[in-house]
């Protein structure tokens, strides 16, 4: 019973990790259409800036959050002027098939750099909190503590979305470029916030990801895959679906992970991804 227990609160805080990277990602493609294949990149960096600072100054991942998100946001703007603006004025067709290329060569780059800039290839910390003890039962209480902070940012996101003005700007541009256009939005601007957010939320998710799991450089693409996963079994969009669909998959990746071995993992995001594509093309509440 313990051992089920530990599974089921490591496989929905690890589902919650993903969805905060998902949602980024949904966001993105949702506003500029683009598939930021170096998406899952981000989140590597971040956990790697959270060891930096763990390492460093001693700074816990709870407080590493408040620098690791503004960073973030900053450098995701200026991804967004440096690299997917300048090939906006392509056809739609062609802007995709180029945005992919460009995040492409990003994530081989963010990949190879942080291979050769690391002393030894896998990090993780080692940061703990005394466990709470529920009768026989031990529960982590740093895996308690993280899931509610992620339960917090994403309950904010939701709030931010629905109810702020720059929210609002952004579900308007999802649902109809043009008429947002029209409607006087600065597209361009949200476009802009939009990929700063959403490499932001990958970034922070890395901040939680390296507490429970060693990251190394060459994680990032097989952690973009799993997003593609949520994304399509929640509904491209749909924040209830995105956590939904993140909780599934980290339980199954848990419990399957314990039983057959965490090489298996990967498969398990590729297994639930075409079955939704073939049996609920839309998404579980898409």
């Amino acid at each position: 019973m313990g051992v089920l227990l530990q599974l089921v609160i490591g496989g929905i805080l690890q589902g919650g990790i993903y969805a905060l990277g998902a949602f980024g990602l949904s966001l993105i493609f949702g506003v500029l259409n683009v598939l930021n294949v170096a998406h899952g990149d981000f989140l590597v960096l971040g956990g790697l800036a959270t060891y930096w600072l763990y390492t460093a100054f001693g700074l816990s991942p709870f407080l590493a959050v408040a620098l690791v998100f503004p960073a973030f946001g900053i450098l995701g703007m200026a991804v967004e002027r440096l690299l997917i603006r300048p090939i906006r004025a392509r056809t739609a067709h062609e802007f995709l098939a180029a945005s992919i290329l460009v995040t492409l060569g990003l994530a081989l780059a963010i990949e190879d750099l942080a291979a050769f800039s690391l002393v030894q290839p896998v990090k993780g910390i080692d940061y703990s909190l005394a466990p709470l003890r529920v009768g026989s039962v031990v529960i982590s209480t740093l895996r308690l503590l993280s899931l509610g902070v992620i339960l917090v940012l994403a309950i904010s996101l939701h709030a931010f979305l629905r109810r702020s003005m720059a929210g609002k700007a952004i579900r308007a541009v999802i649902q109809d470029r043009e008429g947002a256009m029209l409607a006087g939005i600065n597209v361009q601007a949200v476009s802009r916030n939009t990929l700063g957010l959403g490499i932001a939320l990958s970034a922070v998710a890395g901040v939680f990801f390296i507490t429970i799991i060693p990251v190394e450089p060459h994680l990032g693409i097989p952690l973009t895959l799993k997003y593609l996963s949520i994304i399509v079994l929640g509904g491209i969009g749909n924040l209830p679906g995105t956590l939904l669909g993140a909780v599934i998959l980290g339980l199954a990746e848990s419990l399957v992970g314990f039983w057959f071995g965490a090489q298996w993992s990967l498969t398990v995001a590729f297994v639930i991804l075409v079955a939704i594509l073939l049996l609920r093309p839309k998404g579980l509440l898409g």
